[in-house]
């Protein structure tokens, strides 16, 4: 089992963004990826990629405990109740996806409707970058509007 990440206190997005992207580089495929900050602003946790996300976050599916209801919504519920049960205190998504740093509409939809879906849940959500070809950028709050 290997040792968590140890990271500094990630204070703000620029140092957040100088710490993750040598992690992660430039984009190979289409996914997500999660991080989680304790209350100090400190990874903490596992780093989860979750890929094979539906092109639309308002495709609904039926999940047993939940019922019908939008893709990004029960993601949305899920996460929160993961962060509740392991007290992470703000969550960070990193939609990677091959090509230009220009931040896509599908990114955009995908941010709008997680985002709001984990803060509906009570999860704090940190940031929201896009990994591409070249780096990462963070997704600025006018880019979800």
């Amino acid at each position: 089992m290997s040792a968590p990440i140890q990271s500094p206190p990630l204070t703000d997005d620029l140092r957040l963004q100088e710490y993750l992207e040598p992690l992660l580089q430039s984009a190979t495929r289409r996914q997500l990826w999660l991080f989680f900050l304790d209350a100090d602003d400190r990874l903490d946790g596992p780093v989860l990629p979750v890929g094979e996300l539906p092109g639309d976050p308002a495709v609904v599916v039926q999940v047993d405990d939940f019922g019908d209801g939008p893709f990004a919504d029960v993601l949305g519920a899920r996460l929160s109740l993961l962060m509740r049960e392991l007290e992470f205190a703000q969550i960070v998504l990193v939609w990677e996806r091959p090509g230009g740093a220009k931040v896509r509409a599908e990114e955009r939809a995908w941010g709008r409707a997680l985002g709001g879906a984990l803060r509906a849940n009570g999860a704090r959500v940190r940031a929201q970058f896009v990994l591409h070809d070249r780096g990462m950028q963070i997704i600025a709050p006018d880019d979800l509007m």
